[in-house]
């Protein structure tokens, strides 16, 4: 299938964070985060001659550390970032146990509106990833769409929370059941299988149940939905023409992980890549799914170039499409 550009100009759309992360036993650590890690993912995998775009406000306190944390990779345009007079948004992590946490934000930058996302229309394709949950309303993306022609990807992330506007910031998880405002407005709509339980009245927690909510999702209006399940890989619906096909993937063989941080926005990078490449959704997830099976083996950002060979054949390394033709389509649902 032809891809839709020769070479690919992609924009990420969120906010970028400074994380202050407290563990079990007192220690800290400090770095930038929110929409770095599906921009450092996608500088891992794109090919010369390839950009990605951040697009966002960055605080003027941390605005010269943040270009210089792009500066160390490759194929990143930073021309959609904006200097504001804000404070950097500012993320605390305090983890209880090893499995649990608290979070809390403070300094949230304004939301944009149409003017200030210019520099996303040169694009072929645009990620959303509402770090913050604030930066982008239905009503600004619904206009953004009316005027963008290429792919437009969409992870529900944050917009499941509120954050306390006092000095506290205390994350508070308030669902996301005005999803319908805001499917019709993109191409591919993306989630975990903890945000997909809030955003329907009725339980949904097995691979069955991910794959009716993932086509009710599609059905009202993009062409892709999928749900990261974690370390039991993905469920994937998408429509072509009047038919809905199904895939249902583990993760990446052999399965290595040591830093799970960051999957999820790696498999949107991948995702999207793969979209480009071959304007297949069933392909595309096995790009998603090597990308995401790469990033959990390694710590830190950026250091995925594991997946780039993978992704040459990015079907072959999954036992959902062995035995099955290079355009099978999935499980018609």
């Amino acid at each position: 299938m032809l891809a839709y550009t020769l070479t690919m100009r992609i924009a990420v759309l969120g906010a970028i964070v400074h994380d202050e992360i407290i563990w079990i036993d007192g220690g800290r650590r400090e770095s930038f985060g929110g929409i770095l890690y599906t921009v450092a993912a996608l500088s891992s995998i794109l090919d010369d001659g390839d950009y990605v775009a951040p697009v966002s406000r960055v605080g003027a306190d941390r605005y010269d550390a943040v270009i210089e944390q792009f500066a160390r990779f490759p194929h990143i345009d930073v021309g959609g970032l904006t200097r504001c007079d804000e404070p950097m948004t500012n993320v605390t992590l305090r983890y209880a146990t090893a499995a649990t946490r608290s979070e809390a934000m403070l300094n949230r930058m304004p939301p944009f509106d149409l003017p200030s996302l210019e520099y996303a229309f040169g694009c072929d394709a645009v990620h959303v990833n509402p770090i913050t949950g604030t930066e982008i309303e239905a009503d600004t993306l619904e206009a953004f769409r009316r005027r963008f022609d290429g792919l437009v990807s969409f992870d529900v992330h944050n917009k499941i929370s509120k954050f306390d506007y006092t000095a506290s910031g205390k994350r508070e998880i308030v669902g996301f059941k005005q999803w319908r405002a805001w499917a019709p407005h993109v191409d591919v709509f993306q989630c975990n299988e903890h945000e997909i339980n809030t955003m329907f009245d009725h339980d949904v927690s097995t691979r069955a149940d991910f794959a009716v909510a993932a086509k009710a999702v599609c059905g009202a209006g993009p062409r892709v939905a999928t749900i990261t399940l974690g370390p039991e890989g993905a469920v994937m619906v998408y429509r072509r023409d009047s038919d809905y096909y199904t895939v249902d993937i583990g993760v990446l063989p052999p399965v290595e992980a040591k830093d799970t941080t960051g999957c999820g926005d790696s498999f949107s990078a991948g995702f999207v890549k793969g979209m480009l490449d071959h304007d297949d959704p069933a392909t595309a997830l096995a790009c998603a799914s090597v990308v995401a099976g790469v990033n959990a083996r390694y710590s830190g950002l950026g250091e995925l170039a594991e997946a780039k060979p993978l992704l040459a054949v990015p079907r072959a390394h999954f036992n959902v499409y062995t035995g099955k033709s290079n355009d099978w389509p999935g499980k018609t649902i």
